[in-house]
């Protein structure tokens, strides 16, 4: 069971040591949803079936589950039963106050904006964006087969088909074959490439954003955005990014959250190619052992 005096003394001293690394975390930031890291699980999650029973008519739809919202009146498709963690997958998505939402400030998408929805898993991100008209188009990176398809069924339904591009595909920082393998904490997985011509089970196709911008003839710029959610893999997601990000300068909104170092190497790295970004981390994770930073974002617009 959690201890709330000994959660709130970590999450302290990871925010100091976040600061004094890079001096990119205010303390309001920090603290978005710190209940959920610091009391016990089973109060939010108590809560959370509440809001899934008010917010969503959920229905079985052949091998899938439909979720439709309420108040947006978007649908999307799942693939198993529905428990109360759903509410955690909805809210992120319509609510600025929770730290893994990725179009807070200083993310500011306009309707000529292309986004790179790199971990599209339900699609959710990727049919708010379209339906509020803050993206012209979405590619969707997923390189589940039962999850694209899912995506692709979500589309449909809602009928943004016309500014939705699925792609089967994992992003890394190269393009070829790889796996997902497991870290030493269940949620800190990362990417194996796989030796040209070696096959695995497990393997999936890997692009990486400058590979599929070069043979797209995709320029991203300013207005922009790059989204990520890779599992473990979101460090490689940039590294693969690093033209793109150099020339053009996108937007970026990527998850921290999975490896312990992510924040600041992620950081680092931003700082030596493009100084000028302007940096926000959000929140900490509920869903690890140990507090880490949710969501990097950066931006050069004014």
């Amino acid at each position: 069971m959690k201890n709330p005096l000994t959660q709130s003394l970590r999450c302290w001293r990871e925010w100091r040591r976040q600061q004094k690394l890079h001096g990119r975390f205010a303390f309001a930031d920090a603290r978005m949803q710190a209940n959920r890291v610091v009391f016990p699980a089973r109060l939010h999650t108590m809560a959370a079936a509440r809001n899934l029973a008010n917010e969503a008519e959920i229905t079985q739809a052949g091998d899938a589950w439909r979720v439709r919202l309420r108040d947006s009146g978007l649908s999307f498709f799942w693939p198993s039963e529905p428990d109360q963690n759903l509410h955690f997958v909805i809210e992120q998505e319509f609510s600025a106050a929770n730290p893994h939402h990725y179009t807070t400030a200083p993310i500011r998408l306009s309707p000529e904006s292309t986004v790179l929805d790199v971990g599209a898993c339900e699609g959710l991100f990727a049919f708010r964006a379209l339906k509020e008209r803050v993206a012209k188009r979405v590619i969707c990176f997923e390189p589940s087969g039962r999850m694209a398809g899912l995506l692709q069924r979500g589309a449909e339904a809602n009928g943004l088909t016309d500014g939705v591009a699925i792609e089967r595909s994992g992003v890394g920082r190269q393009t070829g074959q790889a796996r997902m393998v497991a870290g030493d904490n269940p949620d800190a997985g990362y990417l194996e490439y796989l030796p040209g011509g070696e096959s695995h089970a497990d393997a999936v196709p890997v692009t990486s954003i400058d590979d599929y911008c070069r043979s797209h003839q995709l320029a991203l710029g300013p207005g922009d955005l790059i989204k990520a959610d890779a599992e473990g893999a979101d460090l490689d997601v940039l590294l693969g990014a690093g033209e793109q990000i150099r020339n053009g300068a996108p937007q970026l909104a990527i998850t921290t959250y999975h490896v312990d170092d992510h924040a600041e190497r992620m950081i680092a790295w931003l700082r030596e190619i493009r100084p000028d970004y302007s940096l926000r981390l959000k929140g900490f994770s509920f869903w690890t052992a140990k507090p880490r930073p949710v969501l990097l974002q950066a931006s050069t617009l004014p």
